[in-house]
């Protein structure tokens, strides 16, 4: 099978006619840690187009991975990218990088491995022939082998072998690309050959109302047009709804903890249309849950205290990079929120 892998270096893809000329593709989504500014800038459109034109494809990610921390968000980072989508090729981690060589750890690639294949994936090494013979040597072979070599032959072990990162293929920018010939049909023992259905990238309103314990029921806010709220007047009800898909939302009453979760948005619904308990509420978690054949989507959100400024955001329920699961801090009464889906 002839494969071509892709990343923002590569530059805005004519995958219409790429298609014509490949069986296969291995997609970049980001580099080392979960850090959206670490995802590879034409991910999304690639795989997209991958979707739309039924493109077999994998994915890969560049690892700077030395400990478990530094595993685990690159774990996350993957795993938050490819959310609810189907992959016809592995999931790949990159070791090339000079400045992992002396730390190489295996431990922590098995234990990647075991996540990414937890979550539904197959989940592969991509290196170069030195790194496997000198560095990895025996440690992943549990875990299927993509091996760059750049010469005429391939005299390694492996199911893919990159055998230039020069070569040309119609569609693909003006300037190179690595080629690749795999010899495993992947597609076929991880899909039976199918390419799901292309997700679609919609985006969604979210709408929230607030109760302060001086101004009552406030006006619905929609997205980042405003904040809900009042700087001098701690919130004590809150309720939301979305324009597509659906949301869960509990809240943190000073001396009674957390109150049970709701969905609806009704503000005479004191069971399942708003979460409060008419006491000033000191924290809140927000989850978005994305519609079936849409691309993925959190909730963002954020709160400040009465008169304070705001807190950083989160998103959904999410604990990793300093994040809580949660906005706000115990025992501050929350003043102001705002909240989008993205």
């Amino acid at each position: 099978m002839k494969v071509v892998d892709v990343s923002t270096w590569q530059g805005k893809i004519n995958w219409d006619e790429a298609k014509k000329h490949v069986d296969g593709v291995i997609i970049r989504c980001g580099f080392g840690d979960d850090i959206g500014s670490q995802d590879d800038e034409q991910f999304l459109r690639n795989i997209s187009e991958c979707e739309r034109l039924g493109i077999p494809h994998g994915v890969y990610l560049y690892s700077y991975a030395t400990n478990e921390v530094h595993m685990q968000s690159e774990v996350n980072h993957i795993l938050r990218l490819i959310k609810g989508r189907k992959l016809q090729f592995p999931v790949y981690v990159d070791l090339e990088d000079e400045t992992l060589r002396p730390y190489f750890n295996a431990d922590l690639f098995i234990r990647m491995g075991d996540q990414i294949e937890k979550a539904g994936y197959w989940f592969g090494v991509y290196a170069n022939l030195d790194w496997f013979r000198n560095t990895i040597r025996n440690s992943l072979d549990r875990f299927t082998r993509w091996v760059a070599q750049y010469n005429n032959s391939f005299d390694s072990y492996g199911d893919m072998w990159q055998y230039t990162s020069q070569g040309t293929v119609p569609g693909i920018g003006s300037g190179n690309v690595d080629m690749n010939e795999c010899y495993r049909d992947f597609p076929e023992e991880i899909t039976g050959g199918k390419v799901e259905k292309p997700i679609v990238n919609k985006n969604f309103d979210v709408f929230i109302r607030v109760r302060t314990q001086r101004h009552g029921w406030l006006p619905e806010v929609k997205n980042l047009e405003d904040f809900a709220g009042y700087e001098d007047s701690p919130i004590t009800d809150i309720t939301i709804k979305v324009s597509g898909g659906s949301v869960k939302y509990r809240v943190h009453v000073i001396g009674a903890g957390w109150l049970p979760y709701v969905t609806g948005y009704n503000i005479n619904d004191h069971v399942n249309g708003y979460g409060g308990n008419g006491k000033p509420i000191d924290a809140i978690e927000v989850y978005f849950y994305t519609p079936d054949g849409c691309v993925p989507k959190r909730a963002k959100y954020r709160v400040a205290p009465c008169g304070g400024s705001y807190y950083p955001y989160q998103y959904d329920n999410e604990t990793e990079n300093g994040q809580d699961g949660y906005a706000g801090a115990f025992g501050v009464k929350i003043g102001k929120i705002q909240l989008c889906i993205e």
